[in-house]
């Protein structure tokens, strides 16, 4: 193996790494809150600052508390594609009465917090 292949190898398969998975492992991370989302009263918007749950979904618990407003977080289990598990990731943002107080924060990104400087490498022989 010559000298320019080892640097290819050295220097862009990293980079190519990064790029190939970078987007599945950032897609991965659930939507970064403080606060509570009143589901009862909570406007589309606001429902989507919960993890997993978009639009349609926000969509569907306005429609579903119209009927009749929630009791407590489990009466979400009655919305179509709303998991056990999806259902305890959102408890502790959840509230049925008071003002929603939730925000977004900046989550930290992967990683960020453990990097340390990367030292050059020694030249190729």
């Amino acid at each position: 193996m010559n000298q320019r292949t080892r640097f290819r190898i050295l220097f862009l398969l990293p980079a190519l790494t990064a790029i190939l998975f970078g987007g599945v492992v950032g897609g991965l991370h659930a939507k970064a809150i403080e606060g509570v989302v009143n589901i009862n009263t909570a406007t589309v918007h606001e429902l989507t600052l919960l993890p997993g749950v978009g639009k349609a979904k926000a969509e569907q618990i306005v429609q579903l508390r119209t009927a009749k407003p929630f009791a407590s977080a489990d009466d979400l289990k009655s919305l179509p594609g709303m998991s056990a598990k999806r259902l305890d990731a959102l408890r502790p943002h959840i509230a049925v009465s008071g003002p929603t107080t939730a925000k977004k924060i900046a989550a930290p990104k992967p990683g960020a917090a453990e990097s340390a400087p990367v030292a050059p490498l020694a030249p190729l022989s």
